[in-house]
């Protein structure tokens, strides 16, 4: 009879593996190694690995405590929590309902061992410090930007930072001659459809542009 699993994704910031493919990737890990996946929980996008209020993970908890759940699985092992002290909380509970960890990363993580239940929650103490430094790195940097006077984030639409990085600059290569036609049009009673018709900007992003159109003016 095969394993009863679930799965479980979130999202922290842009540059993760998509839900969808951390989906897909759980669905075929279930299909290949014959566990019946049960259901999926999604905790959707900006759900951070620090933040222990997350209604999903808690489902989660409460469905392990079942003793209705052979296996969990992720896309990988950050899906869960890089804190240290959840997954100190974590990994026991793991051990002490029997319920299995499986990643489509790095497959069937054996906590039932302790030595090596000991060195994932080493490896997850390592993995919290190094993003902590990441994270007070990446403020120490903006910090840095706004007290020197450089602009900072991404650049609006139809911008780029110059050649040293510091500040933003119209790039005439790009979309900025076009948007200044457009708020153009704007001013002189053009509809938001009439303009996403001739320039291509849809109305929602024009909108955004009108918000903050002395920004473009201002340097022409």
């Amino acid at each position: 009879m095969s394993k009863t699993a679930i799965g479980y994704t979130r999202l922290s910031q842009e540059s993760d593996t998509s839900i969808n493919r951390q989906k897909k990737h759980i669905k075929e890990y279930a299909r290949e190694n014959e566990l019946n996946l049960t259901s999926i929980y999604d905790e959707g996008r900006r759900a951070s690995g620090f933040d222990s209020d997350r209604e999903k993970y808690d489902w989660l908890l409460t469905d392990l405590e079942s003793g209705a759940i052979d296996v969990l699985i992720t896309n990988d092992k950050r899906r869960l929590a890089r804190d240290i002290d959840e997954v100190m909380r974590l990994i026991p509970d793991l051990r002490q309902y029997g319920v299995e960890y499986h990643t489509w990363q790095d497959g069937h993580i054996d906590l039932s061992d302790p030595i090596r239940a000991a060195i994932e929650i080493v490896s997850a103490a390592a993995a919290h410090e190094e993003k902590m430094a990441e994270i007070e790195k990446a403020k120490e940097a903006v910090t840095d930007r706004i007290e020197n006077g450089y602009d900072h984030g991404r650049p609006p639409k139809g911008f780029k930072f110059d050649s040293e990085g510091k500040y933003w600059i119209p790039d005439r290569d790009g979309e900025f001659d076009s948007i200044v036609e457009a708020i153009e049009a704007r001013e002189a009673g053009a509809t938001f459809p009439e303009i996403e018709d001739e320039f291509g900007i849809q109305p929602g992003t024009m909108h955004s542009i009108m918000e903050k159109k002395n920004l473009y003016l201002d340097v022409l």
